[in-house]
């Protein structure tokens, strides 16, 4: 059978680029398009088989291509995949009538764009089905990538673009790059794609010892202190050694006035997030369906003395049906207990006026109450981290937090406690 061709045409190289290598790895022909004049003037050169077209584009519009497009009985019949980001049902209807058949949100899913090309053009697309987390985020200039049960080759491949986006998004200067691994079951079909994973990240740094892999796995620290590939690639087995290592105390110091300016930009700026094109996530993975196995009304306690931070998990969950009760500190939240109050899961945050984080975990264990807890903390206080370990609490969010970032980890936590 003759190799498939589709036409990308879209303004972002970066988001131009990603498509070519992705589905060049399924085998199509890629051919793309800087923008709507390019893209029309490709679509009567090469007669594509697919169109993967972005709503807004420059030198000729989107529209203007499918009108232009269905005046033209030699191309009229060629399908096209609009992505976009929020449109108005006139939009919508003005597009389904020119015959588009799918819109597909930005960010881009993968999974859903692999499923909408399966559909169009009748063939079959393997993907890579292994179980995987992955996210990454920005915090006081390090980029943290947090990968959990497994390594999955879609999600790798998309890794480098969505790092490449963030530090282009926020200027980051000299990148420092935290990889967390948490709950793999590291097997040798995994080995190549480790690799592959640090290989891409190692482009983003200096030197690699801006580079730190946080890892309890003896077999992920032995197979990379002993590829010869990954030599310089240094594994700690802490957060507090990881933190040490990227900055160490005067950088710690440093840059806890930056954090600041970062947490406004993410609490404030919807316009710069709605920027983002990587979505590193799964369609068929959205946090919020991994919490509906939970079922029955599940009770959340929000513990921080930011009003912010409080909506913005409040809101998370506005979605699940749960019940979600906000405290301003520590002592509200005890008072709430000794009312009989009970919870589900704790969001907490450590540093409060009247009574602190730490102090209601010591009341907790005290009293013997078994509240999944997870911890709210700024990266520049690691070792408020460490010293909640104490207490046994293991899961947290670094500040600034996203809101598939709190759903995702209350997946985590409640699905193993349910």
């Amino acid at each position: 059978m003759a190799m498939k061709s589709i036409l990308v045409i879209n303004d972002s190289s970066m988001l131009r680029d990603f498509m070519e290598k992705q589905l060049s790895e399924y085998g199509f022909e890629v051919i793309q398009a800087i923008n709507g004049l390019d893209g029309w003037s490709k679509i009567r050169q090469k007669d594509p088989d697919l169109i993967i077209m972005d709503y807004f584009l420059t030198r000729k519009s989107s529209m203007e291509v499918l009108k232009a497009m269905a005046e033209d009985p030699n191309i009229e019949g060629i399908p096209v995949v609009i992505t976009t980001s929020k449109l108005d049902k006139r939009q919508v209807m003005d597009i389904a009538q020119m015959g588009v058949k799918k819109i597909l949100n930005k960010p881009v899913k993968i999974d859903a764009l692999l499923s909408a090309i399966t559909e169009l053009l009748d063939v079959a697309i393997e993907m890579d089905d292994t179980p995987c987390i992955l996210d990454a985020h920005l915090n006081d200039q390090i980029l943290f990538v947090e990968i959990a049960r497994g390594f999955n080759r879609e999600k790798i491949n998309l890794l480098r673009y969505k790092i490449a986006e963030l530090i282009r998004l926020y200027s980051v200067q000299d990148p420092r790059i935290l990889i967390m691994m948490t709950d793999i079951d590291f097997r040798d079909e995994d080995k190549n794609k480790l690799e592959v994973l640090l290989t891409e990240v190692l482009d983003f740094v200096s030197s690699p010892n801006r580079l730190r892999v946080l890892t309890v796995s003896t077999d992920i620290k032995d197979y990379i202190t002993k590829n010869v590939n990954l030599t310089e690639v240094v594994v700690v087995a802490s957060l507090e050694e990881a933190m040490d290592g990227l900055l160490g105390i005067k950088g710690m110091e440093s840059l806890t006035a930056e954090q600041d300016i970062v947490q406004e930009r993410f609490f404030s700026a919807k316009q710069e997030l709605q920027r983002e094109s990587f979505q590193l996530n799964f369609q068929s993975e959205s946090p919020q369906d991994s919490l509906s196995h939970l079922g029955g009304k599940v009770s959340v306690a929000v513990v921080d003395d930011d009003m912010i931070v409080r909506e913005i998990i409040k809101n998370a969950f506005a979605a699940t049906g749960w019940e979600t009760v906000t405290f301003s500190n520590g002592l509200e939240f005890v008072e709430a207990l000794e009312t009989d109050a009970s919870f589900d899961l704790l969001f907490l945050d450590l540093i409060m006026p009247e009574m602190n984080g730490f102090a209601v975990l010591q009341m907790m264990n005290g009293k013997g109450l078994e509240i999944p807890t997870i911890i709210l903390t700024a990266l520049s206080r690691k070792e408020s981290v460490v010293k909640a370990r104490e207490f046994g609490v293991n899961s947290y969010l670094i500040k600034p937090i996203k809101p598939e970032g709190i759903l995702a980890k209350a997946a985590e936590i409640l699905g193993a406690d349910f």
